[in-house]
């Protein structure tokens, strides 16, 4: 495996440890830092899905543009 490769897989299972330690943990990004709108139901067309990162139940993070 290259070096990068191996970087990556221990960084996601120090996060997957972490989180399933603190199962209520808050991320450092929500739908308003990403720029985003919490819809009901569906994103528009143009919009792409972030989740719910920060909406309430039922409702979902659309983002325009990611950058």
């Amino acid at each position: 495996m290259k070096p990068q490769s191996i970087l990556v897989l221990l960084v996601l299972v120090i996060l997957a440890l972490h989180c399933k330690e603190n199962e209520a943990a808050s991320f450092p990004w929500s739908c308003a830092s990403l720029s985003g709108v919490c819809r009901q139901g569906v994103c528009l067309p143009s919009e792409l899905y972030f989740g719910s990162l920060g909406c309430g139940k039922g409702f979902l993070c659309c983002v325009s543009h990611f950058l």
